[in-house]
């Protein structure tokens, strides 16, 4: 669907929700990393409008994951979320509450912040709202055992070494590449001498009991901040059942809004609550934090990579190729320079 059209899907959308015929206006607010986002006035109501990414090559159903997600979440009784409107997979639109808010900034991140993240993924996994997710789908690239983590590791690096090296920015990513590699492969020695010593498989599955409900790339670079000081988080187009280790190891791993190590165990107490074997797992996501960090130093170099490159030019077209390269590279190497074991 061309920006021409989009207006009839609107309407057709509108008038799905129960608008009718309603005059509207939409206003480009910003572009998230893979889709558009839009006010939408209409008769006295203002809601989002996001225009999800759609290619063939990139087979996720990011809107059916969000807002099957959202639903879920509303109708736990949760509001520290957008509330679903309306959605049209096939034009890849969906309709939300307009959240009013500020962006946060790593500055204004504390313990009061944290621990409203904490809360949300906690009530997210209650006993009653796990067994009413219960055919919610797996989160993106959801792992449920510590060689599925190191597998997606493997993979990611895998694709980076295999990138078109046509200027001195690729050749200079490259490099870098190997020197992650080289990291990588270290860290996975000791976490697997690790786990051998708490005579423990790295190839055990998590039961059903053990998964959790998460929003995926959950952090405050995904939050707005309402003016009463309470965060109402967004994008959950990744989210489904996932590895606890892995959604509190993403929360304190994602580069974008950094969080202080000093809440971790603080966040971990609360996140865990809600599980029998409560400090049994806090013991398994403090061993395999390190395996994010290496992820999210493979993630900002996602840039190199088509499939990825052809999603940010939907998002923002604005920015030319060689631009966006050469950021996510320097962004790359300072989080590199963090990861210290």
């Amino acid at each position: 669907m061309g920006d021409s059209s989009i207006k009839a899907a609107v309407a057709a959308l509108l008038s799905k929700a129960g608008f009718g015929n309603a005059n509207f206006q939409i206003q480009p607010i910003y572009a998230s990393g893979n889709n558009r986002v839009f006010i939408l006035n209409t008769d006295g109501e203002r809601m989002a409008l996001k225009w999800y990414f759609s290619d063939t090559s990139d087979t996720r159903d990011r809107l059916g994951a969000e807002y099957a997600f959202l639903d879920h979440s509303w109708r736990m009784g949760l509001r520290c979320i957008p509330r679903p409107i309306a959605k049209d997979p096939f034009e890849n639109l969906a309709l939300y509450e307009f959240v009013e808010g500020q962006r946060i900034n790593a500055s204004q991140v504390d313990e009061n912040l944290v621990q409203q993240a904490a809360a949300f993924l906690a009530s997210l996994n209650s006993s009653e709202s796990r067994a009413a997710g219960s055919l919610l789908p797996p989160a993106s690239e959801a792992c449920f055992s510590v060689a599925e983590h190191f597998a997606m590791v493997d993979a990611r690096l895998a694709r980076l070494e295999l990138m078109h090296v046509e200027s001195a920015v690729e050749e200079n990513a490259l490099g870098f590449v190997n020197l992650i590699n080289n990291f990588w492969k270290h860290t996975k020695e000791r976490l697997l001498l690790s786990y051998e010593s708490l005579e423990l498989s790295h190839e055990t599955v998590l039961s059903d009991v053990e998964r959790c409900l998460s929003p995926s790339d959950f952090g405050f670079h995904n939050a707005l901040l309402r003016p009463d000081g309470r965060v109402c988080f967004i994008d959950f187009e990744y989210a489904g059942w996932d590895d606890p280790a892995k959604a509190v190891g993403d929360f304190f791993s994602h580069p974008g809004v950094t969080v202080p190590n000093t809440e971790f165990e603080k966040f971990i107490s609360q996140v865990l609550r809600p599980f029998d074997n409560e400090e049994q797992m806090a013991a398994r996501v403090r061993l395999l934090e390190p395996i994010f960090k290496v992820k999210w130093c493979c993630i900002i170099l996602n840039e190199f990579l088509p499939a990825a490159a052809k999603r940010r030019n939907f998002a923002d077209p604005s920015i030319e190729a060689s631009t966006r390269k050469e950021r996510q590279l320097m962004k790359a190497k300072l989080f590199f320079e963090s990861l210290h074991y």
